[in-house]
């Protein structure tokens, strides 16, 4: 008798637990966004090869979303793989160039074609479709990198401004240099002869000079709190 009301107990249990919890291992599945998401959080941990598993996992379940082919070129660039990084970038804008983190993928562009050492390019993505995108005079927040702050838009004219000298476009670095002293809210204006060895020394020395001072994060870029004053993209 009492052996068979455990019998019966038991298989009353288990009616409940199929009742209230049917098929509890097997239906919750990750969707594409939660392997960005996972491959994000290995990106910001510095652990790049195993955010390329999450993010290549995110492009295979859903060949049409945008963040991970983000997380793959910017970790490609990490990992000093700058051919494949323009791969993963262009191989989604060939698809969409109208979605909301467009300036990641054009600042990730300038970043690894000047890695490449493909300085008509590196000046095409900073100039014409990153800062031509980004206009901060109509409104639009300074950029940054949300996933490292440290890299904000400030990097991108930086990297404007030497391919600019690399294909002998002096006036035009010199405009790059003083808007990232202006940008920077230093009083700094470079008016060199840029027709001379020594005109060019000193643009070279003022690159380098921001170079560090950028490098260093002392940029001033709000990136997490709209402060009025062109903060708050990563809010």
């Amino acid at each position: 008798m009492i052996n068979h009301l455990k019998t019966t107990f038991i298989f009353f249990a288990i009616t409940l637990t199929v009742l209230y919890f049917p098929n509890c291992r097997g239906d919750i599945i990750a969707t594409d966004e939660d392997y960005s998401t996972y491959g994000w959080s290995m990106y910001e941990n510095k652990d790049y090869l195993d955010a390329l598993i999450w993010f290549g996992d995110a492009i295979k379940k859903d060949s049409s979303h945008f963040d991970a082919y983000n997380g793959m070129g910017w970790t490609m660039g990490h990992l000093r793989q700058a051919d494949s990084s323009v791969y993963y970038f262009n191989k989604y804008l060939s698809q969409d160039s109208s979605f909301v983190d467009v300036l990641d993928f054009y600042a990730g562009l300038s970043f690894a074609y000047n890695a490449i050492g493909n300085d008509t390019l590196a000046r095409r993505y900073a100039e014409t479709y990153f800062f031509g995108n980004q206009n901060s005079d109509l409104g639009d927040p300074d950029w940054c990198f949300c996933h490292n702050t440290d890299i904000n838009q400030l990097d991108v004219r930086l990297i404007l401004a030497i391919s600019e000298f690399r294909m002998a476009l002096f006036d035009n670095c010199q405009s790059s240099v003083n808007q990232l002293y202006k940008d920077l809210g230093l009083s700094t204006v470079v008016d060199e002869d840029l027709t001379t060895v020594l005109g060019r020394t000193v643009l070279v020395s003022h690159i380098s000079t921001l170079q560090k001072s950028i490098k260093s994060g002392e940029n001033g870029l709000n990136c997490s709190e709209d402060d009025g004053s062109g903060g708050g993209y990563c809010s």
